[in-house]
C-alpha cells in the first residue's frame, strides 16, 4: 500500500499556511539582524554597553512611541495592508545598512536611526498579524495557531543565530544583514497572497476620534483584572529582559572572550527548546491550568538569568553556560508566549482586537527602551554582570506579582472570561 500525506487541523487551511510561511521566513531574518546589528556596533565600530544599550532601546522605543496610535488605525483599516507595507519597508530599511557599507559611508548613527525606523514597522506588522489570525483561523483554533506560529519562530531561534554568526565571519556583519533584507520581501509577497474577507471598521469609529478609540482600548484592558495583571507582569520581566539583551555581547565578546561564531552557537542553543516548548506549550496548560504555567514561566526565565549571571571561566565552558541559560530561556517563553497570546486574543472583541493588543503590548513592552538604558547604563558604570543580575533581581518581582494574584488559580480562558463580546 502507498502511504499518503496526511494534513490535519489548520495545515489544511491555504491561508494560514502563508501567513505561516511569511512569518517564518521573516522570523529567520529577523533572527539574523539580532546579531548582527550589535555586532556590527561592537566589531565596527568598538561600541561599548551604553551604545549597545542606546542601540537595543531604539529597536522597542517604537512600541512605546506608537504603539497605541499604531493599534487604533490597525482597528480602522484592513490589516493585511498593512503587514505588507510594513514588510516592504522593513526590508528597504535594513537593506540601507549593507549598502552604506559597501559605498564606505556607514556610521554608528546610521545603525540607531534604520534600527528605530524597522522597528516603527515592527509595531504595526505585529499589531496586524495579531488581530488577523483569528478571523483567519477562528477563535477555537487560536491556542493551535499560536503554536505553530511560534514552533517556526523556534526553528528561526535555531538557524538564525548559527547562520547570523557564520555569515559575520565570512562577509562582515553590516553585510549580513541583507539576509534580512531579502527575507522581509519574500514575508510582504506571502501576506499579499493571503485571501481575508476583513470586517469593515464601524463607522462611529471615525467619528468618536482617534484617542476616544485609544482610550477604549486601554479601558477594556483595565478592566479585565487577569489580562491586566499579566500585562504589567510581563512588563517588568520585559524591563529585565531588555536590560540582560543590551549589556548581552558585550559580556560574551570582552568579558567571556567568545568569538563571534561561538556567540551565534551559544545563543543558537535557545532554538532547540524553544521548539519543544512550543510543541507542548498547549498540552501543559491544559494539564496543570493556564495560571500555573505562566507561572512557572516566569520562573523560568529568572533561573536562565541566575545561570547566565554564573558564567565564566575558559571560552569552552563560558559557551557552554551561556548555552544552558539560552536553553531553559527557549524551553519557557513559549509557554509563555503562546497561552498568554491565546487567552488575550480570544477573551478580546473582533472590533477591539488592534488596540487591546497594542495597550497590552504598549504596558507590557513599554518598559523595554527604560531597560535597555538602564542595562547599558549599569554595565557601562558597574559591569555587564552586575547588570545581568539587577535583571535577575526584576524578574523575581514580576513571578511575585503573579503568585500573588488570582492568575494562580486560572485554569481555562473560558471559566474567567465569561462577558458577551460586542
Amino acid at each position: 500500500m502507498r502511504a499518503t500525506l496526511r494534513l490535519d487541523g489548520l495545515w489544511r487551511n491555504p491561508e494560514f499556511i502563508k501567513v505561516w510561511i511569511g512569518s517564518s521566513v521573516s522570523a529567520v531574518g529577523s533572527q539574523v539582524t539580532l546579531l548582527a546589528v550589535p555586532l556590527t556596533a561592537v566589531l565596527v565600530f568598538g561600541a561599548g554597553p551604553a551604545e549597545t544599550g542606546l542601540l537595543t532601546a531604539a529597536g522597542v522605543a517604537p512600541m512605546l512611541l506608537l504603539g497605541l496610535v499604531a493599534g487604533a488605525w490597525v482597528d480602522r483599516l484592513p490589516r493585511r495592508p498593512i503587514r505588507i507595507i510594513a514588510n516592504l519597508g522593513s526590508g528597504l530599511t535594513i537593506a540601507t545598512v549593507p549598502a552604506a557599507a559597501l559605498l564606505g559611508v556607514l556610521r554608528l548613527e546610521h545603525l540607531y536611526v534604520a534600527t528605530f525606523v524597522v522597528g516603527c514597522f515592527v509595531v504595526f506588522s505585529r499589531l496586524a498579524t495579531s488581530a488577523m489570525l483569528p478571523a483567519i483561523v477562528g477563535r477555537e483554533n487560536l491556542l493551535e495557531a499560536n503554536g505553530k506560529i511560534l514552533t517556526s519562530f523556534s526553528l528561526a531561534q535555531i538557524v538564525g543565530p548559527s547562520l547570523a554568526g557564520a555569515l559575520v565571519q565570512l562577509i562582515t556583519a553590516p553585510l549580513a544583514l541583507a539576509v534580512d533584507a531579502l527575507s522581509f520581501i519574500v514575508s510582504a509577497i506571502c501576506f499579499w497572497r493571503v485571501r481575508l474577507d476583513e470586517p469593515a471598521a464601524a463607522s462611529s469609529a471615525r467619528r468618536v476620534g482617534l484617542w476616544n478609540e485609544i482610550v477604549e482600548g486601554l479601558r477594556w484592558l483595565r478592566g479585565e483584572p487577569i489580562l491586566f495583571r499579566l500585562t504589567a507582569s510581563i512588563g517588568l520581566a520585559n524591563l529585565a529582559w531588555y536590560g540582560a539583551q543590551a549589556v548581552v555581547v558585550v559580556f560574551a565578546t570582552e568579558d567571556l572572550g567568545l568569538s563571534p561564531a561561538q556567540l551565534g552557537l551559544a545563543l543558537a542553543a535557545v532554538g532547540p527548546t524553544s521548539l519543544v516548548g512550543a510543541l507542548v506549550a498547549a498540552t501543559i496548560a491544559r494539564r496543570f491550568g493556564l495560571g500555573p504555567t505562566l507561572i512557572f514561566s516566569l520562573g523560568g526565565e529568572m533561573l536562565s538569568r541566575i545561570v547566565l549571571v554564573l558564567a565564566g571561566g575558559p571560552p569552552l565552558v563560558a559557551l557552554v553556560v551561556l548555552a544552558l541559560s539560552q536553553a531553559i530561556f527557549g524551553f519557557i517563553a513559549p509557554l509563555w508566549d503562546v497561552n498568554s497570546s491565546s487567552l488575550r486574543q480570544s477573551a478580546t472583541p473582533e472590533r477591539l482586537l488592534g488596540r487591546v493588543t497594542a495597550a497590552s503590548t504598549f504596558v507590557g513592552v513599554g518598559t523595554a527602551p527604560i531597560g535597555a538604558l538602564m542595562g547599558g547604563w549599569i554595565g557601562q558604570v558597574a559591569g555587564p554582570r552586575v547588570a545581568l543580575l539587577e535583571a535577575t533581581l526584576v524578574t523575581l518581582i514580576a513571578v511575585l506579582i503573579l503568585v500573588w494574584s488570582p492568575v494562580r488559580r486560572l485554569k481555562l480562558p473560558e471559566q474567567v472570561y465569561t462577558r458577551s463580546q460586542p
